[in-house]
């Protein structure tokens, strides 16, 4: 992938999560790694699961290496979502190791930036994810730090 035209392109989602949300754009921004489908279940789940992209904490965010922002209203919409956690992390409006609500939080604003997003962009709500299934509705078990859905 064109590492200057990937780097424009985030450039241009931080802008548009600016302008949907409010949240100052960083001096630098994330770096974009792409990882094979297994080992980005690995590391963001520890078990097989269905994640396209995820951001722990730190700078760099990760994608799904079967996915191509470049070219990919889907992938520039999970990339969109990724960066939304990368600026939430730097505006601290989370917490680093939140509980269950408070990730919840976290992803329900992340979810509403990128579908008003791809609304926007004139996408399907199907472009939310690559297999079609909205990963909208989570709940927390009681007395769980997990989330649940």
């Amino acid at each position: 992938m064109d590492p200057s035209a990937l780097g424009k392109l985030v450039s241009e989602l931080l802008l548009a999560i600016h302008l949907l949300s409010g949240y100052a754009i960083p001096p630098e921004p994330p770096r974009v790694e792409f990882l094979p489908h297994a080992e980005l279940e690995e590391r963001a789940c520890g078990r097989p699961c269905q994640v396209y992209g995820w951001f722990p904490p730190g700078q760099t965010v990760y994608l799904d290496d079967r996915l191509n922002p470049l070219v990919s209203v889907a992938a520039r919409g999970i990339l969109l979502h990724e960066l939304v956690h990368f600026l939430q992390q730097e505006e601290g409006t989370f917490a680093v190791a939140p509980d269950c609500d408070a990730w919840l939080e976290r992803e329900h604003e992340a979810f509403d930036i990128q579908i008003r997003w791809l609304t926007e962009q004139r996408a399907p709500l199907r472009a939310l994810s690559p297999s079609a299934k909205i990963p909208i509705k989570f709940a927390c078990a009681e007395d769980e730090a997990e989330p649940k859905g």
